[in-house]
């Protein structure tokens, strides 16, 4: 018996779904996957199964993206923090009032 599976939205879902069922379900065998116009082999098809999904991918570039400016901002912020924390120790140690 031979299926055919489609998606038209991310492949690597799709991928991943059939892989899991194929391991819960061994009577299941890819044979070859199409994907974006161009055939792939069995053994593309676990590594696409094996791929990120496209929201982690989307995520992950969004956190390179954001960590620069998120590092700045720290670096910026730590000035004024430094100086609250020994103006408040001073303040605790009685050397100076606020």
């Amino acid at each position: 018996m031979t299926s055919l599976a489609f998606t038209e939205g991310d492949p690597v879902a799709l991928a991943k779904a059939l892989t899991a069922y194929a391991k819960a379900n061994p009577a299941l065998t890819f044979r070859a996957g199409f994907v974006e116009g161009r055939a792939i082999d069995v053994a593309s098809i676990q590594d696409l199964a094996s791929m990120p999904s496209r929201e982690e991918i989307l995520a992950r570039l969004l956190f390179l993206i954001n960590a620069p400016a998120q590092q700045l901002v720290t670096v910026l912020n730590a000035t004024g923090r430094d100086l609250a924390v020994v103006l408040d120790q001073g303040c605790k140690e009685n050397k100076f009032s606020a």
